[in-house]
């Protein structure tokens, strides 16, 4: 369908055709009858044409705007998919932590190397922290609840979920992944104070753990959001430096790129 505007203006072109067809004499057949001079019919052709393109652009134009749409599905399909691998995958790292039975840790790596090979990289199981694992297995049922608010976009359900493992369970093996992931809901919320403080914590208190290169990369991501340029740039350089050859190096370097862009 053309528009109206477009119609308008095909509207205001046929007026000003016909005040100059106007002008010129008419053509009498040998009936008496008046036919269109050959210059009115050369114009009337001419205005035809005009209105057939400007239908066919319309058209173009329609197809191109549905083509953008279905693109712009397919890349958040690819971001959901790709965000829920990641999720995954750090749920197995996690399993891993834990100290599972060999054939689960088998399964886990198979996983693993399943995911890296269609294209998500796949982190490094890290050393085995501290802490003692809780006994029963209830922090494992707490923290898959928190993870799973999480994984289903519920960011201030796993806010409080993981809070309330943090405080319920404090010596589980989880509490590294727990306030990463506490600290990354809070960061997806806007809530940059809390999420520094919980990255922060990571950092300073389990810098030999896997979330540990994660949580310095969102601390610099947080002073670029506050408009701290240089603590940002200090923080996503000791990033580059502590973790070369990295994912978290490749994402610190193109936020400073950005930043030399937007002349911070």
């Amino acid at each position: 369908m053309i528009s109206k505007k477009t119609l308008g203006q095909f509207a205001a072109l046929l007026v000003v055709s016909g005040a100059a067809s106007a002008a010129l004499p008419p053509v009498v057949d040998g009936s008496g009858r008046v036919i269109a001079s050959p210059a009115q019919q050369a114009s009337a052709s001419s205005m035809l044409g005009m209105y057939n393109r400007l239908e066919q652009l319309q058209r173009e134009v329609q197809q191109m705007r549905g083509q953008i749409e279905e693109q712009n599905y397919l890349i958040e399909t690819l971001k959901k998919r790709q965000r829920d691998l990641y999720l995954d995958i750090d749920g197995r790292i996690a399993q891993l932590e834990s100290g599972n039975s060999s054939a689960s840790i088998k399964a886990s790596l198979g996983s693993l190397a399943q995911a890296a090979n269609s294209g998500i990289s796949a982190q490094s199981s890290p050393s085995a922290p501290s802490q003692t694992k809780v006994s029963g297995g209830q922090d494992k049922v707490a923290y898959d609840e928190a993870f799973s608010s999480l994984k289903s976009g519920d960011y201030q359900q796993s806010i409080a979920d993981f809070s309330q493992f943090v405080t319920t369970f404090p010596t589980s093996v989880y509490i590294p992944n727990a306030l990463y992931w506490l600290g990354e809901a809070s960061y997806v919320s806007r809530n940059f104070k809390r999420a520094l403080d919980e990255f922060t914590k990571v950092v300073s208190q389990y810098p030999a753990h896997s979330k540990a290169k994660d949580a310095m990369l969102k601390i610099g991501f947080i002073q670029y959001e506050n408009k701290q340029w240089q603590q940002a740039r200090e923080t996503l350089g000791k990033v580059i430096a502590s973790y070369p050859d990295t994912t978290v190096s490749s994402l610190a370097q193109k936020r400073l790129e950005r930043m030399r862009q937007e002349k911070h």
